[in-house]
């Protein structure tokens, strides 16, 4: 169901801002969970700033649409909470039990799949062409963080990612 521009498009704009810093605070935390490791610091902290220019898109998004820039809202508020909901029970669970590196690159991994409905190109529709390719050419610019986690992932020694298949893959 798409969502009209009315009082509740707002919110849904500030869960989705909300869903993806939270991801940005889970990302810091493994930045942070594996800073004596450069590569894989650097790595989280990329996706982490990635997520809160995800963020800043949703805070644009939400101030422009004032200005018949967007033209209605295809994520349903409910999931956009329960989304929240589920990555900050995640931010919790890692906190009480940090995981390995392989057990946070698994998390993002999986928790990325799952976001992808979050997109902007997927939660908004803009009210003219030229707007949605001028906010894509800027969110595209660093979405591709799912890759980079799956490359990472990808050069773990093979005895330590055994009993992990990666279902978005075309290989079996």
């Amino acid at each position: 169901m798409t969502n009209t521009l009315g009082m509740g498009s707002k919110d849904v704009l500030e869960v989705c801002k909300a869903v993806e810093l939270s991801c940005a605070e889970l990302y810091y935390y493994f930045a942070d969970l594996f800073k004596d490791d450069r590569e894989s610091y650097l790595l989280w902290l990329k996706t982490a700033m990635e997520e809160e220019n995800h963020a800043r898109l949703f805070e644009l998004v939400a101030k422009l649409r004032q200005n018949n820039i967007v033209g209605s809202i295809r994520t349903e508020q409910v999931d956009a909470e329960d989304t929240l909901l589920y990555v900050r029970s995640l931010i919790e669970k890692v906190r009480n039990r940090p995981p390995s590196q392989e057990e946070a690159l698994r998390i993002a991994i999986d928790l990325e799949k799952m976001l992808d409905s979050f997109m902007l190109e997927k939660v908004i529709r803009f009210a003219d062409q030229s707007y949605e390719k001028s906010f894509l050419a800027i969110a595209n610019t660093d979405s591709r963080h799912l890759e980079s986690l799956k490359e990472v992932y990808g050069r773990l020694p093979e005895s330590g990612r055994s009993h992990y298949h990666d279902t978005t893959s075309s290989e079996s």
